[in-house]
């Protein structure tokens, strides 16, 4: 559907099969020579998928829906489809917990459970305070509303958390430790965090200060229990939270 919409056009063909092909080799290739230059290019390819910067790519209407009078057009990015191919495959193997004092591989649905509510109790009130939202419930379809809850499960908090915390603080961990650098975990998670909010650069500086608190957390559920679907769980949770009840616009919008 994809490609008969125009959403992929054919000259992108042999860049997806590179990707392919250099993801494939990136899992069974261990020669450190081809690791250092096969992760910086898969890298540069997720970056400019990311960010929407790779030709041959655009958006595909996926439905419309009439709301208050007006046709609303949904469309849909097909670069999030190929880095939905990309990314999950590649999460690197969890680093070993450190001697943290807490169970948290033993006790994961207890950690996701603290960890959730510590991350609501902090950024509810920081997103208040820096009039970055205000209380409100969401209106409009409820089938647009599955719709973008979807959307936003498997393209947003699927990719983010595989890409962030299973491929780049997971590296950054391994990077400090090899380095001898004290507490490599804590750097690792804050430096992941870091540029997982500078990555949400285009929301304005309130969304990089709070997805770089909120990307801490992720971090550390992550860490702590070792399984990335709770990183996933909790960071899909707070944008629910966010999408359903501090996000008064119609969800059209």
């Amino acid at each position: 559907m994809l490609i008969v919409q125009g959403g992929i056009a054919p000259v992108v063909f042999p860049m997806l099969l590179f990707a392919a092909g250099l993801a494939g080799s990136l899992k069974f290739v261990y020669h450190p020579l081809w690791q250092a230059v096969g992760w910086s290019l898969y890298l540069l390819i997720v970056l400019a998928l990311g960010f929407r910067l790779a030709p041959g790519f655009a958006p595909v209407t996926i439905f419309e829906i009439l709301q208050a009078g007006t046709l609303h057009h949904i469309g849909f990015a097909p670069e999030k489809l190929i880095l939905l191919l990309l990314t999950p495959p590649l999460v690197l193997t969890p680093v070993a917990l450190q001697n943290t004092g807490w169970p948290g591989r033993d006790w994961p649905g207890l950690t996701f459970a603290l960890l959730l509510g510590i991350t609501l109790a902090v950024l509810v009130p920081l997103a208040l305070a820096l009039d970055f939202t205000r209380p409100g419930w969401m209106s409009g379809s409820l089938l647009l509303l599955a719709y973008r809850l979807a959307d936003n499960l498997l393209f947003v908090c699927v990719l983010e958390e595989s890409f962030f915390r299973g491929i780049i603080q997971t590296a950054l961990i391994r990077w400090f430790a090899h380095w001898k650098w004290p507490q490599s975990p804590l750097l690792g998670i804050t430096a992941a965090s870091l540029l997982f909010g500078v990555a949400h650069i285009q929301g304005g500086g309130a969304f990089i200060l709070l997805a770089t608190v909120a990307g801490f957390s992720y971090g550390t559920v992550y860490y702590l229990t070792g399984r990335i679907h709770y990183a996933v769980a909790l960071h899909f949770t707070i944008n629910a939270v966010y999408h359903l009840g501090l996000s008064p616009s119609p969800i059209s919008q």
